[in-house]
């Protein structure tokens, strides 16, 4: 049997864990990211913590495996300048292999998705895979023809930031206008939810929504569930900018099947992928692809890690 160590760097929270190659993890454990402002240390903590396993366990890795936030340059094996992290600057191929003795795997946390999913979920047997992340923000990994995409330095996929609004009304958080991620995450419903209130201030003003000090994506979903009808005019527009960007994905990329994951999509699946695969065909020239639900839920960034640890992905090589 063979084991790696996983780390799944979010913004808020970072997991580290010890898995195997049938996709068990064997020990996990889950800290805030933000609980180190020093690079360094933040970095040592996840090696002692890969040393702690391995050693509690009794087990040999093959290597470590990183997803990160981006933007990164997989070359040079660093995070740089993300604006999720509390670090400018994040050496993590070079610092990890000193602090532990073993290789590492790094991409970014999308395309580290698209991989647990294409060797431990639903993207096994497919040569075409598309993973999507909608949540805080949205993000993408692709698989064409068993060959995972990159870029030049690892940032391929920036797909929240496909353009779906041709009259730009809304600012993304990048600074630019008119992309999904403005109109359909979990920061962008909000947004959107703002201008549609000006557009129809009559449902607005009969909107239980109107009463919220600062409004969430979360506020909107539930008041859609309570036939709220400001609440289902913004969801109609959601669900169409969703539609917008997954035929942009399908005509892009060709894909047999779209998977997806994320916060705000596992929590309301029920609604945003309802008729979906109808949806999308309204805009597309390819075969719409099978939608839906990655199995892997919110571990997805963890088991992505471990196959790259496991060295199964030749385009993110161990190191």
């Amino acid at each position: 049997m063979k084991y790696a160590v996983a780390v799944d760097i979010g913004a808020t929270q970072t997991r580290v864990a010890l898995g195997n190659e049938e996709g068990e993890i064997l020990e996990i454990e889950v800290f805030p990211t933000r609980s180190f402002s020093n690079p360094d240390q933040y970095l040592e903590h996840i090696a002692r913590l890969a040393k702690t396993f391995t050693q509690k366990h009794n087990v040999d890795i093959v290597g470590i495996g990183v997803g990160s936030p981006g933007p990164i340059d997989m070359e040079k094996g660093e995070v740089i300048k993300s604006v999720n992290l509390p670090f400018q600057r994040l050496e993590i191929v070079r610092v990890l292999r000193n602090l532990t003795g073993k290789k590492i795997a790094f991409t970014n946390d999308a395309v580290t998705a698209a991989v647990g999913e294409k060797f431990l979920g639903a993207g096994r047997g497919h040569r075409n895979l598309v993973y999507v992340t909608i949540s805080t923000g949205i993000g993408g990994g692709v698989y064409v023809d068993d060959t995972l995409l990159l870029g030049k330095q690892g940032n391929a996929h920036e797909i929240g930031h496909i353009v779906v609004d041709s009259n730009e009304e809304i600012t993304c958080g990048c600074g630019k206008k008119g992309h999904w991620e403005a109109y359909c995450s979990g920061t962008g419903m909000p947004k959107y939810a703002k201008l549609l209130s000006k557009r129809h201030p009559d449902l607005w003003s009969q909107s239980v929504l109107r009463d919220k000090e600062t409004l969430t994506a979360k506020d909107i979903f539930d008041a859609y569930r309570n036939s709220d009808s400001f609440a289902r005019l913004v969801i109609q527009g959601v669900k169409r900018y969703n539609a917008y960007g997954f035929a942009a994905i399908t005509n892009a990329y060709d894909p047999e099947i779209i998977t997806i994951g994320g916060s705000v999509a596992l929590n309301n699946s029920d609604i945003l992928l309802a008729n979906i695969e109808k949806e999308v065909e309204n805009y597309t020239v390819n075969t719409v692809p099978k939608i839906i639900l990655t199995p892997l839920g919110d571990k997805i960034g963890i088991m992505g890690a471990l196959a790259l640890g496991l060295g199964k992905e030749p385009k993110v090589p161990l190191r």
